[in-house]
């Protein structure tokens, strides 16, 4: 929805730009003219990052849209990644020579999407270089920063806090540990104190999909390949959250083209997913047939096994009621896709199957051995087995 504000920027614009004969750049102006006239502007956007989980879909999405794109990053993660691409080669905490020559050889960008954004500093010091360069400053934050969100919490909710002590102590991403979402949080807060008016912020929940390699949804799928009888948490009502790193890329993109200056929680619909939703959607996408043991969520506690970290994606409503419930509402309107589940599952399973014999080939047979096993994530077979014996042996 077009606010009041963004409807008398495009319009002031239109006549501001005929006024003047177009005298501003197109890092002032960005995409809202050609749109106001009807035409499609094709943008210059520069991704700090890029070349970890969501960087790639940003970047094929863009591309795919017609958009330039430059990279900024150490050249150490995916350095065969986009070999068409311009790469800026430096390091945030060390080395911003290569920004700083592109901004004093006059390089503009429409914006500038952000996907390392864990401390202050290391943000505000890359937007001191940029802010003469560039139209709006995206930041990827964490849907994290909500301070134990309510069933339909939203964009206005409250934010996590870390005293002015422990933050000041913290000064890289190895070291945010438990203050990631108060972290983040200021992070957002200290971007618009540079950049006012100009900043979007995006607040991802659980992003999964293509090179996702931390097992936090990739076990369902996985799991469901393997068949037998798996476990199943709680009743499967619970409402869960997740969502796919393509339509993130997507969106993010999308708020470079249509030059949002809001702040959006993204993730699938809020009372949409269940976690019976979710692991039947990946024994569709896996096209196996186990058998699903739903396991009461206080035996499961009986028994050591973990929510999020042994269950994956799950959290018992009644532990955190807002799990599974936070609206999005706000993005929906704003342009946010959301695809069907078992989408989702089936690129999970299609990128383990073709990155699996990439490894290999890259970095040998040892750590090709153990990618899958950090990749499912989960309860491992073992300790499965044993928590289903139990379950069935509960009355002697």
């Amino acid at each position: 929805m077009t606010t009041r504000r963004e409807f008398l920027v495009k319009a002031g614009a239109v006549t501001a730009g005929a006024a003047a004969g177009m005298a501003m750049g197109p890092a002032a102006l960005g995409g809202s003219l050609g749109r106001v006239l009807g035409q499609e502007k094709k943008l210059k956007l520069l991704i700090l990052g890029g070349t970890g989980l969501l960087g790639p879909q940003v970047i094929r999405r863009a591309v795919a849209s017609g958009h330039e794109i430059a990279m900024f990053n150490r050249g150490r993660t995916g350095p065969n990644l986009f070999p068409d691409i311009e790469h800026l080669q430096g390091d945030r905490y060390t080395d911003l020579s290569a920004l700083e020559k592109a901004v004093a050889d006059g390089r503009e960008w429409d914006a500038v999407i952000d996907t390392f954004t864990y401390v202050p500093k290391t943000v505000t010091d890359a937007m001191d270089v940029l802010l003469p360069a560039m139209g709006q400053f995206i930041v990827i934050s964490t849907i994290s920063v909500y301070d134990n969100p309510e069933p339909g919490a939203d964009e206005g909710s409250p934010l996590a806090q870390v005293d002015d002590a422990a933050a000041a102590g913290i000064t890289s991403h190895r070291e945010v540990g438990q203050h990631y979402g108060a972290m983040k949080a200021r992070v957002e807060k200290a971007a618009e104190e540079r950049f006012p008016g100009k900043v979007c912020v995006i607040r991802p929940g659980l992003i999964c999909g293509e090179r996702d390699t931390t097992g936090r949804y990739s076990y369902w799928p996985m799991r469901a390949r393997e068949g037998g009888t798996m476990i199943g948490p709680g009743d499967g009502t619970d409402f869960v959250q997740y969502h796919d790193v393509r339509d993130l890329g997507k969106f993010t993109v999308t708020c470079a083209e249509k030059r949002l200056f809001e702040t959006y929680t993204v993730d699938s619909p809020a009372d949409a997913r269940t976690a019976r939703s979710m692991i039947d959607a990946a024994i569709r996408a896996a096209g196996a047939t186990p058998e699903v043991e739903w396991i009461p969520s206080e035996f499961l506690a009986e028994q050591g096994v973990q929510y999020w970290q042994e269950m994956p994606v799950w959290i018992p409503n009644s532990e955190m009621p807002g799990r599974g419930r936070m609206s999005v509402a706000k993005a929906l309107a704003a342009g946010l896709t959301i695809r069907p589940e078992e989408d989702t599952a089936r690129s999970v399973l299609e990128y383990v199957r073709t990155r699996g014999p990439e490894i290999r080939a890259e970095r040998g047979d040892e750590v090709a051995d153990q990618w899958p096993v950090r990749i499912r994530g989960g309860l491992d077979a073992a300790r499965e087995a044993e928590v289903l014996a139990a379950w069935r042996d509960r009355e002697g």
